[in-house]
C-alpha cells in the first residue's frame, strides 16, 4: 500500500445483522475489498418489549465479532473500528453492553447516533454508484431505524433523518399471525405513516421536482433477489440495477400471503430473514408512496463503506 492507502477494518453492529469489511481506502474510494462477511444476530430480539438487549443475542453477537476480528487480523489492518447502531443506540443496558464487548474483544464499541448513521450511509450508498442524475435520496431501513437522506452531490447530503422504525421493531409489534392477519398489515401500514408523516413533510419541498432515489440495506437487497429469482445471492448482479415500485407492492402482496416456512423456500430469502423481510417491504411501499416515487436504484453498498471512508479519513 502507498503512504496515502489505509487497510481499514469496520464492524457494523447492527439490530438484526453484524456486517464486516476489510478494505484499503485510497484518496477517499475503497480502492481493494480484502475480506467482506456478514450474518443476521438479531441484537435486538425483544428490545422492544423490555428495553434491554437479552443475554442470548448479546452472546451471540458477540462470538461473532470475535470470529470477524479473528479473520481480520491476518491482513494486519491498520485500524479497526466497530459502530453500533439502533439498537444499542435504545437498550437501558448500553453500559453492560460496551463493557461485554469490550472485556471479549479488546475493541471498543462505538455508538452513533442516527444523523451520523445517516449520512455515512448516505456517502456509502452514493460511493461506488455512476451516472446517477442529481439530486439524490437514500433509503435505508434497518433493523432498529430507517434513515432518509437527501443530497445534490455524491459526497455530501443536506438533510439528514433517522425514525426509530425498523424490520425487527415492525415485526414485534405488529406481525405476531403466520401467515399475518390482514388488520396486521393494515395496522403496520397505519404505524409506518404516521411515524414518518413529519420527516416527509419535511423532506417534500426538496422533492419537488425529479429525485434519484437508492436504496440500500437487507430489504432493499433481499426483495431485488427475490424479485430476480436469485438463489444464491450476487451482490454484482443486485447492485446498481432498478426496482420499481408497482413491483415492490407485488412482492409485498405476496409474502403476506405466505408462512414463514413458505417464505424461506422462496430463492432471495436467507435464514433469519424469512419473518423480517415482509415488514421491510411494508416500510419501502409506505415510504414509496408517501414520497410518490416511481422506483428507485439497489446499492449493495451502505453504512458499513460510508463508516470505512469515514474512518480513513480520520487518518490522513
Amino acid at each position: 500500500m502507498s503512504s496515502l492507502s489505509h487497510r481499514i477494518c469496520l464492524v457494523d453492529v447492527g439490530t438484526n445483522s453484524v456486517r464486516m469489511m476489510v478494505a484499503d481506502v485510497s484518496n477517499q474510494r475503497i480502492s481493494k475489498v480484502i475480506l467482506t462477511d456478514g450474518k443476521i444476530t438479531r441484537l435486538g430480539e425483544g428490545l422492544h418489549a423490555t428495553g434491554v438487549i437479552g443475554e442470548a443475542p448479546l452472546s451471540r453477537t458477540i462470538e461473532l465479532i470475535g470470529h470477524f476480528l479473528a479473520t481480520a487480523t491476518p491482513f494486519r489492518p491498520d485500524v479497526i473500528r466497530l459502530i453500533g447502531t439502533s439498537a444499542v443506540r435504545q437498550a437501558t443496558n448500553q453500559a453492560d453492553v460496551l463493557k461485554r464487548v469490550l472485556d471479549a474483544t479488546g475493541v471498543p464499541l462505538e455508538v452513533i447516533d442516527g444523523e451520523t448513521e445517516a449520512i455515512w450511509t448516505y456517502h456509502g450508498a452514493l460511493g461506488n454508484l455512476f451516472d446517477l442524475t442529481s439530486p439524490y435520496l437514500v433509503i435505508d431501513i434497518g433493523g432498529g431505524s430507517t434513515e432518509l437522506i437527501y443530497g445534490e452531490t455524491l459526497t455530501e447530503s443536506l438533510r439528514a433523518f433517522s425514525v426509530e422504525v425498523g424490520v425487527v421493531t415492525l415485526t414485534e409489534r405488529m406481525i405476531h399471525s403466520d401467515p399475518p392477519k390482514e388488520d396486521e398489515i393494515d395496522n403496520a401500514r397505519k404505524e409506518v405513516k404516521k411515524a414518518f408523516d413529519g420527516v416527509i413533510s419535511k423532506l417534500s419541498p426538496f422533492l419537488a421536482s425529479s429525485v434519484t432515489c437508492v436504496g440500500t440495506a437487507g430489504t432493499v437487497t433481499t426483495l431485488m433477489a427475490f424479485s430476480m429469482g436469485m438463489s444464491l445471492y450476487d451482490p454484482r448482479k443486485i447492485h446498481g440495477h432498478g426496482l420499481q415500485r408497482s413491483r415492490i407492492s407485488d412482492l409485498v402482496d405476496r409474502l403476506s400471503r405466505l408462512t414463514l416456512s413458505e417464505r424461506l423456500r422462496l430463492p432471495g430469502i436467507e435464514k433469519g430473514r424469512e419473518d423480517l423481510i415482509l415488514s421491510g417491504g411494508i416500510i419501502l411501499d409506505v415510504l414509496m408512496g408517501q414520497l410518490n416515487l416511481a422506483g428507485l436504484i439497489v446499492s449493495d453498498s451502505g453504512l458499513r463503506e460510508g463508516a470505512l471512508l469515514k474512518t480513513a479519513g480520520l487518518l490522513r
